[in-house]
């Protein structure tokens, strides 16, 4: 009797096993995930938090709380981005991840956006912000918390002249200057709203060596690399040769994570970065820019070159200091 209900327990042990194996694969099947896509999940889950990973503490915070942690989750992102709490971007974990909660089990698992969202979760995303992903700075983001604007590798000018970023904004290049409004598109769509903000801000500006206006155009789709050149031709005859310069092109599939740093989730809709002398950003807006935020940024400009300016009278005089 006691070999038999060994015998049962063992039977039952194992078909329990086996039963877990296959709701395993089952789970692992039902998304269909690439190599890829489970190393960005394998990345993200041993990135360093100061929260727990535990999806059941997931149910005990509160929604401030979840958007808290949504951004402390890449320790490189760009703290002082504000994601519109409106949209999707407020939710996105690195390697395009969320968090989904199933409705039978009761679980939380990270899995691929466009599972939970869509394919054209973009462009529901764009109506319901207003194209305004990310909300304007309220303030400038003071020195002693901005953070270095991420590194972008491989970037060329329309002069043909090859850079990397953040380097571009310290070189003694002539389109580097003091301060500088970043703007980046990845679509005409985006592109179209990027006059909204660079025309005030060049015509405030047109006396004033010191400040000026960036353009970067990422193109990361896989087919369009083999015809960068015809596009870039395409481009320089587009636009005005005295902004040759100051227009920077970058072809590649590898922009994951710079996109992730600097919140541009939303490829459709344009980004601007106002960035200080030390390649720091101290301002960050996207959409179509309201006569706030055009007031705003311009504001912010001329508080940075004033900046700028005190600490070259600084420097200055600590040199003759030191000469005496």
């Amino acid at each position: 009797m006691r070999t038999v209900t060994i015998l049962g327990r063992r039977s039952i042990q194992h078909g329990i096993r086996s039963w877990n194996r296959q709701q395993q694969q089952q789970q692992q099947s039902a998304l269909l995930l690439p190599s890829s896509m489970l190393t960005s999940i394998q990345r993200v889950q041993s990135l360093p938090r100061k929260f727990s990973t535990d999806p059941q503490d997931d149910m005990s915070t509160t929604t401030a709380e979840k958007l808290q942690r949504f951004e402390d989750a890449n320790p490189d992102r760009i703290r002082d981005i504000q994601v519109n709490p409106e949209g999707i971007g407020s939710q996105i974990l690195p390697g395009n991840l969320v968090y989904k909660k199933y409705r039978f089990s009761g679980n939380t698992r990270k899995v691929p956006l466009e599972l939970v969202h869509g394919y054209f979760w973009m462009m529901w995303d764009l109506r319901r912000t207003g194209h305004k992903t990310t909300l304007s700075n309220e303030t400038l983001i003071p020195a002693e918390q901005a953070q270095l604007f991420p590194v972008l590798q491989g970037v060329q000018s329309l002069n043909d002249t090859k850079t990397d970023l953040p380097f571009f904004f310290v070189d003694d290049s002539p389109a580097a200057k003091k301060v500088t409004l970043l703007s980046i598109a990845f679509r005409d769509s985006g592109f179209k709203s990027i006059p909204s903000w660079t025309d005030p801000f060049q015509e405030a500006f047109d006396d004033n060596e010191k400040v000026g206006t960036l353009k970067l155009s990422i193109t990361e789709r896989l087919s369009l690399y083999p015809f960068r050149g015809p596009l870039t031709r395409v481009m320089k005859k587009n636009t005005p040769e005295n902004e040759h310069d100051s227009t920077l092109v970058y072809f590649g599939t590898d922009v994951d994570d710079f996109r992730d740093v600097l919140r541009m989730h939303n490829i459709m809709t344009n980004y601007v970065f106002l960035i200080d002398d030390l390649g720091r950003i101290r301002f960050a807006g996207s959409g179509p820019a309201t006569k706030d935020d055009v007031a705003k940024v311009i504001q912010f400009a001329k508080e940075l070159a004033k900046e700028e300016e005190e600490r070259s009278s600084r420097t200055a005089k600590r040199s003759k200091n030191k000469k005496r």
